[in-house]
């Protein structure tokens, strides 16, 4: 049985909305992601993907299909600049968009989150979730369960 709310430890309050399992080592073409989460760029109903939950990447990174579908809703670019990629360098710029954390069903509520990414079709990697812009707004945790297929990945608001 899940336990979709988490308490704090020092004021007893519930700081996650929801939750979701999440997938170790799943295979998006050929690039296997260590930790996969289940999102929502922007607007895109029924457009549900899983992404890469990067903790060490410094920006999230939306590229190739996703990214030529997102073009009119991400506006004018916030700045624009090359970041090195394990996959090499690419060049594009840094936009705003919503990405959603999808809550499965009876573990809470969807989060979505105001967040800077850097978006470009160069990029043909997976879905990336990094820290600025992203990570930092929201409080997450993991739980690797104690069986395999009990991953769950805990969400919510920041502060």
């Amino acid at each position: 049985m899940k336990q979709l709310l988490i308490q704090n430890k020092k004021n007893n309050q519930v700081w996650n909305s929801g939750c979701a399992s999440f997938l170790v080592g799943h295979k998006i073409g050929s690039y296997p992601l260590s930790v996969a989460v289940k999102c929502r760029i922007g607007s895109l109903e029924g457009a549900e993907d899983y992404a890469l939950l990067d903790t060490g990447a410094s920006w999230s990174v939306i590229g190739g299909d996703i990214a030529a579908i997102i073009e009119e809703e991400i506006g004018e670019p916030i700045q624009s600049f090359p970041i090195s990629t394990r996959l090499g360098k690419i060049s594009d710029s840094l936009h705003r968009i919503d990405i959603s954390l999808l809550a499965e069903q009876n573990s809470g509520h969807d989060l979505t989150v105001d967040s800077t990414v850097f978006v470009s079709q160069e990029w043909d990697g997976p879905i990336v979730l990094g820290y600025n812009g992203f990570l930092e707004r929201i409080r997450f945790a993991l739980d690797s369960g104690i069986f395999p297929g009990e991953e769950l990945f805990y969400f919510g608001k920041s502060g």
